[in-house]
Order: C-alpha cells, then sequence, then structure tokens
C-alpha cells in the first residue's frame, strides 16, 4: 500500500462521511437514499485503497465511470425533491414525524404471522425434500445449488420480510408478544442456515432501513459500525461452517495469520470494484442481451416461465482480480457490462430519483407497506458496492409486500367488521332479554 493509496482511502472515507452527513442535514437521515447510496460505495472505493489483497487496481475509466455514475444518482435524487433545490426547504428540519405517528397499521400482525410462517415452512420443505440427509452433520450441504420444484424457493425469499414487519409491529404497538418472538426467532434462524448467506443480510439490513425511516435522526455513525461488524461476523461464522471449501488465505494477503477469516468478507467488500475495472478493460462475452438487467424478464419468458426462450445464465463470468477470480462488478460496473456508460449513467439517476420518491412517499403516508417498499428498494442501493441486485428476488419481494399487504389489509377490516357485526347482536339480544325480562 503506497502513500498516494493512504492519501485516497483518507480522502474516499472523508466523502463517504460527508455523503452520509448531507443525508442527515437535507432529509433528516444518515440512511436516505442519497446518503445509502453514496456513503456506502464511496466507504466500499476506500477499502478497496487499502490493497490488504493484491487486488487489480482501478482505471482511470473506472475511477470516472464511478463519478459520473454518483453525480448522475444525485441529481436523480435533487430531482425528487424539488423543494431542496428550488426553495432551500430541508425534510430534517422540524418535526417531521416519529415512531408514535405511525399510521395505517392495518393488517401489519396478519402480514407478519403469514409472512414468518410461510419462511419457516419454505425452510421445513428446503432441507427435508430439498437438502440430502445428513445437513445436521455436514451443514456445508445445505449451501448445494439445488432446483427447488415449482418455485417453491420463493417461499423462503418471503420469510426475509419476516424480521423487517416485526420491527414495524413492535414500533406500531409498543410490545411484542412472546408468540411473535418465537415466531421471528424460527425465522431468522431458518434464514442463517439455508445455504445463502444474502436473505439474512438482507433481512437484517432492510430491518435497520425501516427502523431508520419510522425513528428518523435516531441512527448514528456507531449503530452502522456495529451493524457492520455483526455482518462480518455472519460472514465467517458462515465461511466457517457452511461454505467450507472457499478459500480461507489468498497468497500476498497482508492480514495476519490470526485475522485471516477477515480476507473474504474484505474481498466481498472491497473486491467488485476491481473486478469493474477489468470487465471495462476486456469484457467478458454476455450470454444473452441485458444479461444482468433484464434476467427477470429473460426468467419469465424462458423455462419455468413462458418457456419462449433458452435459459439465461443467472451468474457473471468471473473475471481474475489479483487474488482469486470474481464474479460481481458492483451495481455501476454490472450495468456498465449490460448497456455501457449511458446505460450507467441512466440507471444511476432512474434509481436515484425512484428511490428517493418512495422514500418521501413513506414518510409522509406512513403506511407500513411504503414503508417496506422503500427499504426493499432502498437494499438495492446498500448493497450496490457489490452487485445490481434488481433482479428476480428483490422484485418478487417488492409484488409480495403489496400484494400480501393488501389481502392482509382486507383480512384485517373483514375480521373487525365481523366483530362489530357480532358485538352489536350481541348487544341487541342482550337489550331484548333486558326488555322481556321488564314486561
Amino acid at each position: 500500500m503506497s502513500g498516494i493509496n493512504v492519501v485516497i482511502f483518507i480522502l474516499l472515507c472523508s466523502l463517504a462521511w460527508a455523503g452520509f452527513r448531507f443525508a442527515r442535514w437535507a432529509y433528516g437521515d444518515y440512511l436516505a437514499p442519497i446518503g445509502i447510496f453514496v456513503g456506502v460505495n464511496l466507504a466500499s472505493l476506500a477499502l478497496n485503497q487499502l490493497s490488504l489483497l493484491p487486488l487489480v487496481p482501478l482505471s482511470t475509466q473506472a475511477w470516472l465511470l464511478v463519478v459520473v455514475s454518483l453525480f448522475s444518482f444525485v441529481v436523480g435524487a435533487f430531482m425528487a425533491t424539488p423543494s431542496l433545490i428550488v426553495a432551500g426547504k430541508r425534510l430534517g428540519q422540524g418535526r417531521f414525524f416519529d415512531e408514535k405517528d405511525l399510521a395505517a397499521s392495518e393488517g401489519l400482525s396478519p402480514f407478519f404471522y403469514f409472512t414468518a410462517l410461510l419462511g419457516i415452512a419454505g425452510w421445513v420443505f428446503f432441507v427435508t425434500l430439498v437438502v440430502p440427509p445428513g445437513w445436521l452433520s455436514n451443514p456445508w450441504l445445505l449451501q448445494g445449488d439445488y432446483v427447488i420444484p415449482y418455485h417453491l424457493g420463493y417461499f423462503l425469499v418471503a420469510g426475509e420480510l419476516a424480521l423487517p414487519a416485526f420491527v414495524l409491529l413492535a414500533l406500531a404497538k409498543r410490545k411484542v408478544v412472546l408468540p411473535a418472538v418465537c415466531l421471528l426467532v424460527g425465522n431468522v434462524l431458518a434464514l442463517a442456515a439455508c445455504g445463502i448467506k444474502s436473505y439474512l443480510i438482507l433481512s437484517a439490513a432492510t430491518s435497520l432501513l425501516v427502523w431508520s425511516t419510522v425513528r428518523r435522526g435516531r441512527v448514528r455513525l456507531r449503530h452502522l459500525l456495529v451493524v457492520a461488524a455483526m455482518l462480518v461476523g455472519f460472514m465467517a461464522l458462515y465461511d466457517r461452517f457452511i461454505d467450507i471449501f472457499a478459500p480461507r488465505q489468498f497468497a500476498g494477503s497482508k492480514f495476519p495469520a490470526a485475522l485471516s477469516f477477515l480476507e473474504r468478507p474484505y474481498l466481498y467488500a472491497a473486491g467488485s470494484w476491481s473486478a469493474m475495472s477489468v470487465v471495462m478493460a476486456d469484457p467478458p462475452p454476455q450470454a444473452h442481451w441485458g444479461q444482468v438487467t433484464l434476467l427477470p424478464l429473460w426468467k419469465l419468458l424462458g423455462p419455468g416461465g413462458l418457456g419462449l426462450m433458452e435459459r439465461v445464465p443467472k451468474y457473471l463470468p468471473f473475471v481474475d482480480i489479483g487474488p482469486s477470480s470474481f464474479n460481481t462488478y458492483s451495481l455501476i460496473g454490472e450495468v456498465y457490462w449490460d448497456f455501457g456508460w449511458l446505460g450507467s449513467i441512466l440507471i444511476c439517476f432512474f434509481l436515484g430519483f425512484v428511490s428517493t420518491r418512495l422514500y418521501l412517499a413513506a414518510r409522509k403516508r406512513r403506511d407500513w407497506v411504503l414503508y417496506l417498499l422503500s427499504a426493499l428498494f432502498s437494499y438495492g442501493l446498500f448493497i450496490s458496492f457489490f452487485m445490481y441486485y434488481y433482479r428476480d428476488n428483490l422484485i418478487f419481494l417488492l409484488l409480495y409486500a403489496v400484494v400480501a399487504g393488501k389481502l392482509a389489509k382486507q383480512v384485517s377490516r373483514a375480521l373487525r367488521r365481523f366483530a362489530y357485526s357480532m358485538g352489536w347482536r350481541r348487544a341487541t339480544a342482550e337489550a331484548d332479554a333486558l326488555g322481556g325480562s321488564r314486561r
């Protein structure tokens, strides 16, 4: 690590912190979309500059693409907040709302219970009928690339919303009950032991985003650092017990032997930028046009869907980034691989605009479905340093939150009308009985 790398590291860390601080100043929340996208990506780039592993350095055109794409996102976010630009009105000024104003919580309880049960049922199906016997003594079996029939794997995916729904339920009701806690613990354990580490990470990160949006201004730097440490710890445990065939130590590593368990988390946190630089210099061939960003459409048209085309690979080609091969290129890099410079610029602008509008709509209307939608969409920004995540799983969760949320509200209204009707009939019967006794 040269002196220039240290200077760039300090500069990027300062800019990342400035991004979070600007989000706090303008929106009253460190984890507003602009803070997440700018802060997290710059923090990841800063880690890349530490060169704790012998990563391929970023090219000049890679740096330029990052700068232009981040600027495009910021412009999109500003366009979604005209009062900030035109009148200089900060949404962080004064009292906007807090958890005491959480309204429209109707249907949240049935949504949580149904989603948690669905997630646990999906995990039971996975470990009893899909995973080979013996996974308890050999947990690495959970990570096999299994085909779950009839798309029942989405039951497990739906369980990712149990934890953020529980956070909303606790804030809305200001209390928790034992059955809900038991279901939550079962669901979290299921997500942790399903062989896909991103499931629990999405659930935990989305919960933090929900909590940050509802309890505006309560998130501090120490909370972000604690969450980051917990995620690193989970990844280390996952590699120790499940992903056991992955390399533990890389040649040229600057980590001491006692901290070698941090090498893979560091590679995940910083390696995608080097992969982006390699892809920009020598793009690997695509299996299909728009392989990354249009994958949900190709899955719909391919086998398991309408069957009108061949299956498009879900995983991207591996490229050599120094210590190992890598097949995620960050959100900016993967969109570039699909559509070039213009694609990265336009999609970053679109994400900045949509994520900010959705975030502001959730704050204004205080509807729990909108909170979930905003947090899910913002998770794609949170993980953008690693990959483009607006694919089938995230789209499914967005649709599930809308459809299941609407059904849960209708069920809640029907139960309330039924309870009111039964109470009215009982009161009428008691009044008639009382009148008869007087006669």
